[in-house]
């Protein structure tokens, strides 16, 4: 029998991970599992019984995989199940008895690391897409060029808000 799957769009800015991770929760405890997040805001649940999880975002560079293996191996050997990424935040769940939590990072400077990977992330992401725009300038036509333009200021405004936004988060977890 193939499990049911149910599809379910949710928006949730970098710096609300935790406001995800409890929602993921919530829809276990409603008996929908999270088998995999896809494009923003995009999840597949399965449907199943009802089941107290932990769930656990993290942020890595998709780029850099040289040690994802060992990544991987370090929170399966913790208990964590690794159910996939999206644009580089991990996402893993962990069963957990009824008022009990299990936190993949124990201080605040560990969360703040992975807010600051993802800053990097995302410094190093827009410049990148930029260039292309410099480099292919030429053989697009004007209209697409002020089109990109538009897409990349658009861009620009976005992260400059999230970037903000994360560093107000930083900020909260170094006063802990």
């Amino acid at each position: 029998m193939n499990p049911t799957i149910i599809h379910k769009t949710k928006w949730f800015w970098p710096w609300q991970d935790n406001l995800e991770e409890a929602w993921l929760a919530q829809m276990s405890q409603q008996g929908l599992h999270l088998k995999q997040a896809h494009s923003p805001a995009g999840y597949d649940f399965v449907k199943g019984s009802p089941e107290t999880y932990a769930y656990r975002l993290d942020f890595q560079d998709p780029r850099k995989n040289e040690r994802r293996h060992e990544y991987l191996r370090l929170f399966a050997d913790a208990g964590w199940d690794h159910l996939g990424a999206m644009g580089g935040w991990q996402y893993f769940r962990k069963k957990v008895q009824p008022g009990e939590t299990s936190e993949i990072f124990t201080d605040a400077d560990s969360k703040i690391q992975k807010y600051n990977r993802y800053l990097a992330y995302l410094g190093v992401t827009y410049p990148a897409v930029l260039v292309v725009l410099l480099i292919f300038r030429n053989s697009w036509p004007a209209w697409l060029i002020w089109v990109y333009a538009a897409v990349m200021l658009l861009f620009a405004v976005l992260a400059i808000a999230v970037s903000v936004k994360i560093a107000q988060r930083i900020r909260q977890l170094k006063l802990l």
